[in-house]
This record gives C-alpha cells, structure tokens and sequence, in this order.
C-alpha cells in the first residue's frame, strides 16, 4: 500500500508525499529491526541465564567430588600410617595386627579416578558466549579453574601410581577376592544431590589366617615394597594440598558468581 501511494508520487512529481511516504518506510524498517535486535537480547540473555546455572551447577558438583576424593586419599593415607609401622618392625604379629598391616599396605594403593573437565565451561567458551555469563575477573578465575588447577590436578592425580600395582602383585589372589567382595570400600548416595561418595573402610578379618600371615612375611622382606609405599605416602599428602586448593578455588569462584547474581 504505501510503495503504491510512494510510486504514484513520483509520478505525480508530488514531492513532499514522496518524503512523507519514505520517511514512513524508514522508520517502519528501522522499528523492525530494533523489535529484532531487541528479542535477539532477550534470546541471549536467557541462553546467558541457562548457562550460568549450569556452570554453577558442574562447579558444585565438582567441589563434591574433589572433597570425596580428597576424604578417600586421606583414608588411604591412614591406611598407608598402619602399614608402615607393621612393616618397618620385624616383632611378630598375631592374626588381627597382621591383617591390619596387610589390609593398610592393600588399601593405600586404591585411587579413586576423576577428571576436572567443566563439560558447561567448555561448551559456552566454544560457542564464544563466555563473557555474557560472568564479568572479566570471574572469567579469569573460571578459565584458571578447568585450564591451569585441571593440568596440576592431572599432573598430580592423573594415572595408576607405582605402587598400587606392585601391592597388587604381592598380595595373595583369596585376599584380594575378599577385599574386593567385603565391606572395605563403601559407596554412599546422598538423598539430597544424588551424587555418590566412596569410602575406605576398615573391614572385618577374613577366616583367612595362612594367607594373611604368608603376605606379612612377603611384604616384610620385599626390599621394594617399602619404599613404594613411602613414595605413595608422599604423593597422597602433595595430592591433599592440591586438593585443598582447588576446593579454595571452586568456593571462591562460587562466592563470585553469587556476588554477580544480576549479570546480564
């Protein structure tokens, strides 16, 4: 309608109709674009808010498992402490103190796997959307997170230790069967999160005495075995400061994307 009354203006050589009918086609194209740009913001800004929470969320959920993890090391830690002082005496132990020794020695090789990825983090930053969920210092941080602490953690945590094999290899088949079968490693589910925590647990004394007294003496005089141990010692305790500053990390970062709950 109005490019007919526009194109028979000119015609008529009517010119300030002509201006009239164009300055009404500008603005009706300049209104549409702006009605565009304004429900592309809105479409942003929503994909932002989704984002955001989901980033939130792999963050909390990974501080549970670092802090489950970092409880397992130190279980295993304890375990190692057990062992080591049978191991380092040569005073004979009866069936209990020797299970003990053989169990610690066994449960401080056990890892407990986990990879700090940010699955949220990293599809929103291949995507280029990174700066529409947090201000420049939370990106930073966040960036800091799953690029340099994920490295570190792997550098540190990242594969089978030494040690866990060669306990494997010194420890008797019917041991193992029963560590594995009985209570001496416990999965919890958490009501309110649904996520499952794992734990080393003291386990009663198998019906097993030979076999247990016969990994003793074999731990005993294995010249390797003690030193493994004490470098699996040493790498769960760097691996708890590691840990432990991750999870400053992860609760730092949190605390910033409270602060910056109105972000976009």
């Amino acid at each position: 309608m109005i490019l007919n009354r526009l194109s028979g203006s000119l015609r008529r050589h009517d010119w300030p109709s002509v201006v009239v009918e164009l300055a009404i086609v500008v603005i009706g194209i300049l209104l549409a674009l702006q009605v565009d740009n304004w429900n592309q913001e809105r479409r942003e800004a929503a994909e932002a808010r989704v984002w955001r929470a989901q980033i939130i969320e792999d963050l909390e959920r990974t501080r549970f498992e670092l802090t489950v993890r970092r409880n397992y090391n130190a279980q295993a830690l304890v375990f190692a402490e057990q062992a080591l002082a049978g191991l380092q005496s040569s005073d004979p132990l009866d069936p209990s103190q020797s299970w003990e020794v053989v169990l610690g020695a066994f449960q401080a090789g056990q890892i407990l796997p986990f990879q700090l990825t940010g699955p949220t983090f990293r599809e929103v930053q291949n995507a280029g959307g990174l700066r529409r969920v947090a201000d420049s210092e939370t990106l930073s941080a966040l960036i800091s997170l799953y690029d340099v602490s994920a490295y570190d953690f792997e550098l540190i945590n990242g594969g089978r230790p030494p040690y866990r094999d060669f306990i494997r290899q010194l420890t008797p088949w019917a041991i193992q069967s029963y560590i594995w079968s009985a209570d001496c490693q416990r999965d919890t589910i958490e009501e309110a999160s649904g996520l499952t925590s794992t734990e080393l647990t003291s386990c009663a004394k198998p019906d097993l005495d030979s076999q247990i007294q016969e990994a003793l003496q074999t731990f005993r005089s294995n010249p390797t075995l003690l030193p493994k141990l004490l470098g699996r010692m040493s790498q769960l305790r760097v691996s708890d400061n590691s840990m432990s500053n991750i999870i400053k990390g992860v609760d730092e970062l949190l605390a910033m994307f409270e602060k910056g709950a109105g972000y976009n």
